[in-house]
């Protein structure tokens, strides 16, 4: 599979198919092999957990909190919450973090 992926698709069936677009990427000579082993060890190490993936780094979480209380003009909470995917719900506790 070298498209995009489908939602519907297993997460490690997606970690599997990005490990073997970087192994290319990186020159590895059996970018299967190499994208094999790490759906194993990723099975060894968190076999029957719950990870949590997030959409967004602290780093750019920052950054678009930062964002959103510069862009507020106290008029345009759906229009923000909209654009940055969040609910107003978000957005105001966003804002009242950032006035503290």
């Amino acid at each position: 599979m070298d498209g995009p992926t489908a939602p519907s698709e297993e997460p490690l069936a997606i970690i599997e198919e990005e490990a073997r677009a970087v192994a290319r990427c990186f020159g590895v000579s059996v970018p299967e092999a190499a994208a094999a082993s790490l759906i194993e060890r990723i099975l060894l190490r968190l076999g029957g957990a719950h990870v949590y993936v997030p959409r967004r780094s602290a780093r750019d979480r920052k950054r678009v909190h930062s964002e959103i209380a510069q862009r507020f003009n106290g008029r345009n909470l759906f229009e923000l919450a909209r654009e940055y995917d969040l609910t107003p719900r978000h957005v105001r506790r966003i804002l009242a973090s950032a006035r503290n």
